[in-house]
């Protein structure tokens, strides 16, 4: 298949998703954000990734909803991000958002930039925090199975 077909099909199963999306809000009242990456290419998924980074970095996986902005919560969804925006570029700002509790895109979009700025600058806290992830997604990502997150 080539580039465009799959782009196509992409912007179609994300205009069904949003339909549907919308729809169960109106008649349920209920918010729900869905993800849409192609299933068949991937057999890790975002939702797993955030978990692998949370216990790379001895967090829990829920502290990416809170409402906090504690240091360590803050940084844990600065590097989640940059992860999902690396290695599942399909998956996009408000479907992060929607991971990370329900946040708005510019949210993740400054968190990004921030996350950035932070690695730019050497901050040492901040990039021993990123290498330990990096070191663990790297081999969460090389390995057949899945870790359980």
């Amino acid at each position: 298949m080539n580039n465009t077909a799959a782009q196509q099909m992409i912007t179609t199963a994300r205009h069904i998703a949003r339909s549907a999306s919308q729809q169960i809000k109106n008649k349920t009242g209920m918010g729900v954000t869905m993800i849409v990456y192609p299933a068949d290419s991937i057999t890790k998924t975002p939702e797993q990734m955030l978990g692998v980074i949370a216990l790379a970095l001895n967090m829990s996986p829920d502290n990416y909803r809170l409402k906090s902005r504690e240091r360590n919560i803050v940084e844990l969804r600065f590097i989640g991000a940059l992860f999902l925006r690396r290695n599942f570029p399909l998956v996009t700002l408000q479907q992060i958002a929607a991971l990370f509790g329900g946040q708005d895109h510019t949210s993740v979009i400054n968190g990004l930039s921030r996350a950035y700025e932070l690695i730019y600058m050497q901050d040492t806290r901040f990039v021993k925090k990123y290498n330990a992830a990096l070191q663990t997604v790297n081999l969460w990502l090389r390995t057949e199975d899945t870790m359980v997150a």
